[in-house]
C-alpha cells in the first residue's frame, strides 16, 4: 500500500477578477490536469518567486497559515 501526502491549506484569498478569468483558469487547469484552485495557487507562487518574494521568507517558522500535511494510505 502506497502512502500519499495530502496538504490542506487553511487560508483563503478572495479576488475580484475580470469577466472571463474563471473560465480561463478552468481551461489552463485542464491543460495541466489539475484543479483551477491548484493551478492558481502554483501560478501565484511562481509569480511571487519571479518578483523575488519567497513565501518561506514571509511566513517564518511559526506562521499559523502554514499548510497542514497529513499522510493518507492510498
Amino acid at each position: 500500500m502506497q502512502r500519499v501526502s495530502i496538504v490542506h491549506f487553511p487560508g483563503k484569498l478572495r479576488l475580484r477578477v475580470p469577466r472571463g478569468l474563471p473560465a480561463a483558469l478552468r481551461i489552463a487547469a485542464t491543460q495541466r490536469h489539475t484543479t483551477p484552485a491548484e493551478w492558481a495557487r502554483q501560478t501565484l507562487l511562481r509569480g511571487l518567486a519571479a518578483e523575488g518574494v519567497l513565501l518561506s521568507e514571509v511566513m517564518g517558522p511559526s506562521c499559523s497559515d502554514s499548510p497542514e500535511k497529513k499522510d493518507v494510505a492510498a
